[in-house]
């Protein structure tokens, strides 16, 4: 048994390795800028307030997807929970990918208009 966890475990740690590798864009933002007011160790206080949150978000979200898991396998038995299950999540997949619809829209609508493009026209 334990030849059969370690492998994935393994995996798990390579996984987690490779990701905190990379850096991330928005850390160097900060402390390049930090770097130029010269408050380099705020920068870095940042840096790492930011790395704290995403690892707690992270986290958060990998622990409720396991947990998630067991509820799923649940409502999969069940004859008429599983068909509202499936509605449910549908509607919030259509509800989701609506939103992200409404935000580029709103977001293509602003970059538009602060260009100058609509104003010359009028």
């Amino acid at each position: 048994m334990a030849e059969a966890v370690r492998p994935s475990l393994m995996r798990a740690w390579s996984a987690v390795l490779s990701v905190g590798v990379r850096p991330c864009s928005g850390a160097i933002i900060i402390l390049v800028f930090a770097w130029s007011q010269s408050l380099f160790a705020a920068g870095i206080a940042a840096t790492l307030i930011m790395a704290l949150g995403t690892g707690l978000t992270v986290a958060a979200l990998a622990t409720l997807a396991v947990s998630a898991k067991g509820v799923a396998l649940r409502l999969a038995k069940g004859g008429t929970g599983a068909a509202i299950a499936l509605r449910l999540a549908r509607g919030i997949e259509i509800g989701g990918a609506a939103a992200v619809l409404l935000l580029g829209l709103f977001m293509l609508g602003g970059a538009l208009g602060s260009s100058g493009i609509f104003a010359a026209a009028s």
